[in-house]
């Protein structure tokens, strides 16, 4: 079979993941073209994208208009036509979705989303997020990133035997080789030079800087634990629109430490030294990094969490309050006040570092891609 991926433009960190998809697919005999478009400035600033050059990436160059909102692909119908079935991000402002919508109801092509389902941070009431909705039911297959994007999809009225759920990865491997070539002596050092007491308990929240995480929350909610618990210390590291505040913070408060960008060793250090993984905002994928360290999630019920809040089991590998300070203050005093309670959830979180790896990733898509094959000839609608 010949199957296409679009992507709008390729990062970084999904490299590992088509990598893998591209060995498990070859080994079945199918043929794979990923096919990438060029980032829009603002995105391209970010400097988290790549340009891969091998006998399954095409590049191409990507049109956008209207403030982003409309994105053309030059060369999609090409790839369009070459394919049996094509995989595309579920966006409304991808042109060759619509092409794809009206070749599939012609019974042409056949192509899957892959996606959120829904917008989490965005008015759901909106005309951008109704349109969302209404063609999140036009497709043939659904690539989910959790279990809780296949619950809204069925929620629509499609049908659950044509979703595959992903289990949304990254590639950690590194990031855990690093962990575990840390030394006690280096983790007694970087406590040194942060001030930090060996006995101390220190919570870590370490991401972008930016109001969707509530870092004003968090840093209040450190004010009350550390009142309660004066071992408790509160490493932040990240940058963005709070980085000011968090700066303030530090500097009346002695337990609040400001790591900086954390990158590399730096990154590793500060994992390595922590206890638990502060988290009351929005939590996508940065659970993952705290699972990798063997760090529980700390966060809060709320509406605007990533797909990946799914990985969190309550009293398993992290505990989640109600969106109160006093609340996720009392649930973090509570928690670090059981050492064998801490032992068990760090336990856990390492052991779901293993089930939503970037392998298990890649085999659930090959997996699903096979099963949405083997349906093309049966002219079924979801």
């Amino acid at each position: 079979m010949k199957i296409v991926i679009f992507q709008p433009m390729l990062k970084f960190y999904r490299v590992p993941l088509f990598e893998q998809m591209y060995k498990l697919l070859v080994t079945e005999e199918h043929e794979l073209r990923l096919v990438f478009g060029t980032p829009w400035k603002q995105e391209l600033e970010r400097n988290d994208n790549v340009v891969l050059e091998n006998d399954y990436c095409f590049f191409e160059k990507s049109h956008w208009f209207f403030n982003n909102k409309l994105h053309f692909l030059e060369g999609s119908i090409g790839h369009i036509l070459w394919a049996d079935i094509i995989i595309t991000e579920q966006a409304n402002r991808h042109a060759h979705n619509y092409l794809l919508i009206f070749l599939s109801l012609l019974n042409v092509k056949s192509f899957a989303y892959w996606g959120h389902g829904t917008n989490r941070q965005g008015d759901q009431n909106s005309l951008r997020e109704r349109l969302k909705k209404a063609l999140a039911l036009q497709t043939d297959w659904w690539f989910a990133y959790t279990g809780s994007v296949a619950d809204y999809l069925q929620s629509l009225g499609f049908n659950k035997s044509y979703i595959t759920v992903l289990n949304n990865s990254v590639d950690t491997s590194y990031f855990k080789k690093g962990l575990n070539n840390i030394s006690v002596e280096e983790i007694v050092t970087f406590k040194q030079q942060h001030n930090i007491a060996t006995d101390a308990q220190v919570g870590l929240f370490c991401g972008s800087l930016h109001q969707d995480k509530k870092i004003g929350f968090l840093l209040e909610a450190a004010k009350i634990i550390n009142q309660h618990n004066p071992k408790f210390v509160l490493l932040i590291g990240g940058a963005g629109q709070e980085v000011k505040r968090v700066e303030e913070y530090a500097m009346q408060y002695d337990f609040i430490k400001y790591l900086g960008s954390l990158h590399g060793q730096h990154k590793n250090l500060a994992f390595k030294s922590a206890d638990i993984f502060l988290n009351p905002g929005m939590v996508g994928l940065a659970i993952l990094d705290a699972f990798s360290a063997g760090l529980p999630v700390f966060t809060t019920k709320q509406a605007d969490h990533s797909p990946e809040i799914d990985y969190l089991r309550c009293g398993y590998n992290g505990m989640m309050s109600d969106l109160s300070t006093r609340d996720y203050s009392n649930l973090v005093i509570s928690a670090l006040a059981s050492e064998s309670m801490i032992s068990t959830l760090k336990k856990n979180a390492m052991e779901s570092s293993e089930k939503y790896s970037i392998e298990n990733m890649a085999t659930n898509f090959v997996d699903g891609i096979k099963s949405f094959i083997s349906n093309l000839h049966r002219n079924k609608k979801p």
